[in-house]
């Protein structure tokens, strides 16, 4: 169930009441022990005990109970205590086995790991100087206008051979204002295929393509091939933002939808110039309805000539919430981790604010 938040209140109260601790409610029901299974999260663990599960922090502080949170594993139990009037976390841990079995065991991450890993080791949001310097497809020794597996690519520039590379294609652009006449921009990339480099003459580089989702045309570019997902930080802590930033939702990741839902990837208009970081939790919300009186009666219907202060504004209720996953400069991707109703491009996103 969601918490009341009046968006009035952040504005005119300056903070104060971001300042005021989240209540960790506990649903109605909550187990009082909680076996921890394979594929479970952070998130999912905690929504057994919590309305909110992104305050899982405050709930798995670390104390005498529990260590690190994010080296829980499936089997291990998990139980709901209460300290000094507020619900903690304890665990407990077991483990049985023959001395011949060998178990190797994976903790549990924020966020399931599939959803992440793409987002994390991969550059989906390009600006358009990083992208004029990226490798690009000067096209194939047959004059291929389309090339796919087992076909002989060149790009212009020299790569080391045996290297692996992945083959981008710039999808949709998002841009913003920073300042008056400020307008950075980023592309979207949607991945096309994955080479092999054969071999460079110092200028230029022939690979091979050994997986394609889609042909490679000319003028698609490179990037390396990810890093492996035991070498990237998977599990960071939900957190609060800071209490003045605001964003907006500007739309999916591989565009083409005009809502959004739970799990799917969208891009903010803030970065980390903006203060943004990864775990930062945002309430979103729909525009402001207005409405205005015309003969003793309200109506939606408001022509243009109507002046800002004849018009009623309808204070947005929240519909969804979204973490950010990764920041760039001026941009940042979000994962979507609840919608209660469709989330429409240009939604507004601010910090949660508690009663």
């Amino acid at each position: 169930m969601w918490l009341r938040i009046v968006l009035l209140v952040l504005l005119s109260m300056g903070g104060w009441a971001w300042a005021k601790a989240p209540q960790l409610n506990v649903i109605d029901g909550a187990p009082s022990v909680y076996t921890v299974k394979k594929g479970d999260t952070l998130w999912d663990i905690s929504g057994h005990f919590l309305e909110n599960p992104w305050l899982w922090p405050e709930l798995w502080k670390v104390n005498d109970y529990i260590k690190n949170p994010h080296l829980i594993y499936p089997g291990d139990k998990i139980y709901l205590v209460w300290v000094d009037g507020k619900p903690q976390l304890q665990l407990k841990r077991t483990m049985k086995l023959s001395p011949t079995v060998k178990v190797v065991r994976a903790p549990v991450t924020t966020l399931r790991s599939s959803l992440l890993l793409p987002y994390l080791n991969q550059d989906k949001l390009v600006t358009p100087a990083a992208l004029d310097r990226l490798p690009r497809v000067l096209g194939s020794s047959e004059a291929k206008g389309y090339m796919s597996a087992g076909d002989t690519l060149w790009v212009d520039q020299a790569l080391t051979a045996g290297e692996t590379w992945w083959v981008y294609r710039p999808d949709v652009t998002f841009e913003r204002e920073v300042a008056e006449g400020e307008m950075p921009k980023v592309l979207a990339m949607k991945e096309v295929a994955r080479a092999k480099v054969v071999s460079n003459n110092g200028e230029k580089s022939r690979l091979e393509l050994e997986m394609f989702l889609r042909e490679v045309k000319q003028n698609d570019v490179l990037l390396p091939a990810p890093l492996p997902a035991e070498r990237l930080a998977m599990s960071f802590s939900p957190s609060r933002p800071e209490p003045t930033l605001s964003a907006k939702v500007l739309g999916l990741l591989g565009g083409g939808m005009k809502y959004m839902a739970t799990n799917d990837v969208v891009v903010m208009d803030i970065g980390h110039l903006d203060s943004a970081a990864a775990g930062n939790v945002f309430t979103v919300y729909p525009e402001d309805v207005e409405v205005i009186e015309r003969g003793g009666e309200y109506t939606y219907e408001i022509p243009s000539y109507i002046r800002d202060d004849e018009k009623v504004s309808l204070e947005a209720m929240p519909i969804g919430e979204v973490m950010v996953i990764r920041a760039y400069e001026h941009f940042s991707l979000a994962v979507v981790t609840k919608a209660t109703a469709p989330l429409p491009a240009g939604a507004k996103a601010l910090p949660p604010v508690y009663e």
